[in-house]
């Protein structure tokens, strides 16, 4: 099923609520032990993908969840194999063979950081649109972000082909789940294992919203968009759910200057990202403000109706992620900035190819990785 832009906008900001939710409404147990649990394990993965051998591909939509209906079909969008030689075209009328750059990173210490993938799935729950890695420093430094953009064009451990990132969601058909076929595709670019994930839709996310308090927009005018239903006063509101919705969706903005309403000039994916920024880190900053307990609750109880977790993720850790991150300041949080360029694959699909890796990236904001 084919999303918009602007769900695929709101999805990465549900999937911020996720870590939200883990590090603080996860103290309440009755909600956590009611979150969808998945065993993980994307080492074991690794090994039984090797075993398996050219008998591997990447699942589907007519998959099952596990990726355990080897009769599913198989995302054409691969259009090459990925050789000793470079990167050869599955097409056997073309001879040419494509040697796209090698981007991976160097393996970095495991004991380095805790990381944690927060998936926000489309609605058949096969692809990711939005897809975050956060790393907490083990020298109790403050927390990492980093957003991998769903068309990222990188080698799965899947059959060895190239695939976009989102569709590693869709598992190695038999013998790696989604999320762990993903969070192998995304160690071997970064580096970095995965130690847990958390999935998520963006079922209910006014309502989150609400029982958070709402968030701060900051408009020089006054500002709407008929289409997302959003109509601001200039200045700062304190959004509830409804109008953040509205917000983060907001796709073709118009401004009351001077009497006239007009087309916010320069308003593209870059300015929807920022506002995405903007909120994920209000929303991280309440951790430390929660009015009650049951406040806490509520929010968890929510989440619980559209998030799957690792089993590995305990009570205990939950506890030692809010004590330990009570105090951060969501504006304090360091951004992986990547870089990345257009590419056309020979099947015609428009993808990104990273234009640096992603270890030179994160030595920029924690040069202890370096």
């Amino acid at each position: 099923m084919t999303q918009s832009r602007s769900s695929r906008i709101l999805l990465s900001i549900a999937t911020g609520l996720v870590f939200v939710v883990l590090v603080a409404g996860l103290r309440v147990g009755m909600a956590y032990w009611s979150i969808d649990r998945d065993e993980f394990d994307p080492d074991a993965a690794r090994d039984r993908i090797a075993s398996a051998a050219d008998s591997v591909q990447i699942g589907g939509p007519d998959s099952d969840e596990d990726g355990s209906d080897i009769d599913g079909p198989v995302l054409d969008d691969l259009d090459f194999e990925l050789t000793d030689d470079g990167l050869e075209p599955d097409n056997p009328d073309l001879e040419e063979v494509i040697v796209l750059p090698d981007m991976s990173s160097p393996r970095l210490p495991d004991g380095m950081f805790t990381s944690y993938l927060l998936i926000g799935a489309d609605l058949s729950g096969f692809l990711a649109d939005t897809v975050i890695v956060v790393l907490l420093p083990s020298d109790g430094s403050v927390p990492i972000l980093a957003s991998l953009p769903r068309d990222l064009y990188l080698p799965t451990a899947c059959g060895g082909n190239y695939a976009r990132l989102n569709s590693t969601l869709g598992g190695c058909k038999g013998v790696a789940s989604g999320p762990e076929l993903l969070s192998l595709t995304i160690e071997d670019f970064t580096g970095i294992s995965i130690d847990h994930f958390a999935q998520v839709g963006f079922t209910g996310f006014s309502q989150i919203i609400d029982v958070l308090g709402g968030v701060q927009v900051c408009v020089d005018y006054p500002t709407r968009d008929i289409k997302a239903e959003l109509d601001i006063e200039a200045g700062c509101t304190q959004a509830d759910g409804a109008t953040t919705l509205a917000w983060v969706r907001s796709r073709s903005p118009e401004q009351l200057v001077d009497g006239d309403w007009s087309r916010v000039a320069g308003a593209s994916d870059f300015s929807r990202q920022s506002n995405q920024h903007d909120v994920l880190m209000q929303l991280f900053s309440k951790m430390s403000s929660f009015g009650s307990l049951g406040a806490v609750g509520e929010v968890a109880q929510q989440l619980a109706n559209s998030a799957r977790l690792d089993s590995a993720f305990s009570i205990g850790d939950a506890v030692s992620l809010a004590w330990s991150y009570r105090n951060v300041d969501g504006s304090s949080l360091k951004i992986v900035r990547l870089s990345y360029q257009d590419y056309r694959t020979t099947g015609g699909a428009q993808v990104l190819l990273p234009s640096i890796t992603f270890s030179e990236a994160l030595t920029k904001v924690y040069p202890a990785a370096g």
